[in-house]
């Protein structure tokens, strides 16, 4: 079997800037697989570090990817990529005319967007009766979302809530710092095909990003965000 991490290309409706890429993860590699050769010596402590070893799989994996597929835009070794943080402990690469990328990974995927010109946000939850996700509703939904998804049969309303979570998330990874008000504040629900509809009052800083509900694995939501701007600056709060 090989040891090499093979990120598949998904097809989406947003720009045709925005590039997404999904990982089926394997937890059957070891950290010392070929496939992780790229990693940085901090990668490398960070994956070992975890407690839960699907969890340093899916962070190593994950890394490894997107190094990979940085370096083929930027024409560069993957080991030759740098990471840095900028003030809203965003990831982004050291090089500021490099492309803005976003990550996500739960269960067994992972999700990587990439753009040149426009920021981007992504998102990808799996659905797990074993989670509470009422415990959290006042949190993450709109008063108005909770009373549509209480309306709702028994049977879809855990899909509802994780259409809202994914959606808010892959905006507000989008803008680079969300909102501080909150993801509850952010009204996606009633959900109408896969085009996200901000509905309500829209945050100043949600005026100029747009999104997607993509096609998830079953049992897994997920969404794709992006800025209508094509400058790299992050939206205007």
């Amino acid at each position: 079997m090989s040891d090499t991490i093979e990120p598949l290309p998904l097809q989406h409706q947003g720009p045709p800037d925005v590039s997404l890429w999904r990982i089926d993860l394997r937890f059957d590699m070891s950290l010392d697989a070929a496939g992780f050769a790229c990693l940085s010596h901090d990668e490398r402590e960070r994956a070992h570090n975890f407690r839960q070893r699907d969890d340093a799989l899916r962070f190593a994996s994950t890394r490894a990817a997107l190094r990979e597929l940085l370096a083929q835009r930027m024409g560069v070794e993957a080991h030759a990529v740098r990471f840095a943080l900028d003030a809203n402990r965003r990831p982004r690469l050291a090089d500021s005319t490099a492309p803005d990328f976003n990550v996500s990974h739960a269960g067994g995927f992972a999700l990587i967007a990439m753009s040149n010109v426009r920021r981007v946000g992504v998102d990808i939850e799996q659905h797990s009766d074993r989670f509470d996700w009422r415990s959290i509703m006042t949190l993450t939904l709109d008063p108005d979302e909770a009373a549509w998804i209480e309306r709702l049969d028994p049977s879809e309303q855990m899909t509802a809530f994780y259409d809202a979570w994914t959606a808010k998330e892959a905006l507000v990874k989008t803008t680079g710092v969300g909102i501080t008000r909150g993801l509850q504040h952010l009204s996606v629900l009633p959900r109408e095909g896969n085009r996200v509809m901000l509905r309500n009052a829209i945050a100043h800083d949600m005026r100029e990003i747009a999104a997607q509900w993509i096609e998830a694995p079953h049992g897994y939501a997920a969404c794709v965000a992006w800025s209508l701007s094509t400058s790299m600056s992050t939206p205007a709060q």
